[in-house]
């Protein structure tokens, strides 16, 4: 962190005092536009355009026209003013970001330079153009941390984790979500912390954990309720209603959908009641009352235009539905192309495998069974992505919920300078020339440190990856599985749980070099690797002990399990596909495999029996597997 001698502290506080030039005058009416700066940064509007407007015009006559850093910041706010349910506003807001970003002194003040370019993604993501604002999100994030700019840091992080969870990637959505968490209870934001939570409650729905939603949603519900928030609380029941569908709980999901669509209805906001529209004619076609559905989507239509493409998706898919039990054909057809596009502009794979079931049930009823057959077998395929995706990010999703401590301690960081910053920025702002001075020197310092930091810290991560990591296959290499299995040799002893090891290796390896080179040799590793990750998953541990040797470990695993896996990948490695080799290549794998038993009381003698009854295997015709 960043510190500067107190001495200087004080010479730089004398001068200032001795040299002030700013008349109170200006001091007063700089006074009255940051407190309404605060009260926009804060989220007091965030609910209430007309009132966003309102401060935006109470703080413009109070700016002098000389003070670009006020001027610049007035920007900020009012690029976000913008009312996205508007026709035309996310064009407008794109046009008046573009316009902002050229200011000739902007370059002077990165922090409002990288607010705009916030602004500029999120609308460009409401666009629709997806993929930009991702990478927008990215390299807005890395630069808001190099400026130690907190408040850029939790903003950036919670709009790209809920563009993540929107598209699926729940293990990245839930860290960004749990850290701008972390530092927008820091910044004591208790409205964006409210927007946050239901963000990371989305999350867990998204991600099939629907009791760990409910209760976040009935959590915020309450505190809406509290501070007479309602239309924030009718927003949970709608979001509660979708957990319940998730379920399995129709008949509940479509009493809170009707609840939440009838407050909607008396409030007269047209926008909102479309949307639990959408949602409603969703749950209602689940439970076949399809002309039920239908009149919602019917009201819906006009409302929900290309510009949402997320409830316009899903509209579109509602209807193709409800043409398919209708038995019309090519309304169907027309709402599944209506449908496609919108889900793939937002590369939502989860609604594409819905829509590609649809699309192959059409193609049945018209005979065209080709067709049937090529929609399902895409379907099969994004459905195995979103299994695995699934998979994965159930991992690192569970690694995410205990991390908390390291965004902790990066976030207190983060806040740390920040206090710093705001005290040295206090003291100089009655004088340009010495703010200047102060800042220039407190920002280099700071840089280097974090980039000291930064780079120490990359060097220390890439280090520890590649001694723990096999070069040319990726896997774990022999230090750290002889760790591992260490490991849970030492808890299958204190808890009595079942633990097992497969030791494989390569038939003939030495002829595959022999006969098509080391390159071959190489990429049959990195084959064998790569199967290994497809048959074990994220369940167990494989790791490149060897030359062609490989080793797995198998905790909660007993022997008959453990056979299974290890036949398993025998016969995926037998069954493979080698038309990426060389003509006539082939490969066959022969593995051991060993499990504790009441007599073991040291690791090594259940290896020894993996590596014997890899032998046995090779030795009895190879291409199988043997157990001792």
């Amino acid at each position: 962190m960043a510190k500067f001698n107190p001495f200087i502290k004080l010479i730089t506080l004398l001068i200032t005092l001795s040299f002030s030039s700013i008349s109170n005058a200006t001091l007063s009416n700089n006074a009255e536009a940051d407190a309404l700066f605060t009260r926009i940064d804060n989220g007091e509007a965030v609910y209430d355009n007309e009132l966003y407007l309102n401060l935006l015009n109470q703080i413009e006559p109070l700016i002098a026209k000389n003070d670009v850093n006020r001027q610049l910041r007035l920007a900020r706010a009012r690029c976000w003013s913008h009312n996205i349910f508007e026709p035309g506003q996310i064009a407008k807001a794109l046009d008046f970001a573009k316009h902002a970003l050229t200011h000739p002194q902007l370059s002077s003040y990165p922090n409002h330079k990288l607010g705009l370019e916030l602004c500029q993604t999120w609308y460009a993501e409401r666009d629709g153009d997806v993929e930009s604002a991702l990478n927008g999100y990215n390299n807005i994030l890395r630069k808001a941390y190099a400026l130690e700019d907190l408040r850029l840091v939790a903003d950036s992080r919670a709009m790209r984790g809920y563009l993540h969870s929107f598209q699926g990637n729940f293990s990245q959505a839930l860290e960004d979500l749990i850290s701008a968490q972390s530092l927008y209870d820091n910044l004591d934001l208790p409205i964006f912390v409210e927007i946050n939570l239901y963000e990371i409650a989305k999350a867990y729905r998204r991600f099939g954990d629907q009791k760990s939603a409910i209760r976040y949603f009935r959590k915020l519900e309450q505190i809406k309720r509290k501070n007479n928030n309602f239309d924030s609380a009718n927003t949970m029941l709608a979001s509660i209603a979708i957990a319940e569908e998730e379920l399995g709980n129709l008949h509940k999901s479509k009493a809170l959908f009707e609840q939440s669509y009838q407050y909607w209805q008396k409030k007269g906001d047209d926008s909102l009641k479309a949307t639990v529209a959408v949602n409603i004619a969703g749950t209602l076609i689940k439970l076949g009352e399809f002309k039920q559905a239908k009149k919602y989507l019917a009201e819906a239509e006009p409302i929900i235009l290309e510009n949402d493409p997320g409830f316009y998706s899903y509209m579109h898919l509602f209807y193709a539905q409800i043409y398919l039990a209708e038995k019309q054909l090519e309304q169907a057809h027309n709402s599944v192309a209506l449908s496609r596009a919108a889900f793939s502009s937002l590369k939502n794979a989860s609604g594409l495998a819905q829509l590609l079931q649809i699309e192959t049930q059409i193609f049945r009823e018209q005979g065209l069974w080709q067709r049937a057959f090529n929609s399902q077998t895409a379907y099969i395929e994004i459905h195995n992505q979103i299994d695995d995706k699934l998979l994965s990010s159930y991992t690192t999703e569970m690694r995410t919920r205990f991390n908390t401590e390291q965004i902790e301690n990066e976030n207190r960081h983060l806040i740390e300078n920040q206090k710093l910053r705001e005290l040295e920025l206090t003291m100089l702002e009655q004088n340009k020339l010495q703010q200047g001075i102060i800042i220039a020197l407190g920002g280099l310092l700071i840089v280097i440190i974090s980039l000291f930091a930064y780079k120490q810290s990359q060097k220390n991560k890439l280090l520890s990856a590649l001694a723990l990591t096999d070069d040319l296959t990726q896997l774990p290499n022999r230090r750290y599985i002889y760790n591992k299995a260490q490991r849970c040799f030492e808890e299958a002893l204190i808890y009595e749980r079942p633990l097992s090891f497969i030791a494989f290796d390569a038939d003939y390896f030495k002829r595959i070099n022999d006969t098509y080179g080391h390159e071959v040799g190489d990429n049959t590793l990195k084959f064998l690797a790569d199967s290994c990750r497809a048959v074990l998953g994220t369940k167990y541990i494989a790791a490149r002990v060897g030359g062609e040797e490989f080793l797995v470990v198998l905790p909660n695993t007993d022997k008959a399990q453990a056979i299974n896996v290890a036949e398993e990948l025998v016969q995926r490695i037998r069954n493979a596909n080698f038309s990426s080799f060389p003509e006539g290549f082939s490969i066959t794998i022969s593995a051991g495999v060993s499990s504790l038993e009441v007599t073991d009381n040291k690791l090594l003698p259940l290896l020894k029996r993996a590596d014997d009854a890899l032998y046995h295997a090779k030795h009895q015709g190879r291409d199988q597997v043997k157990s001792l």
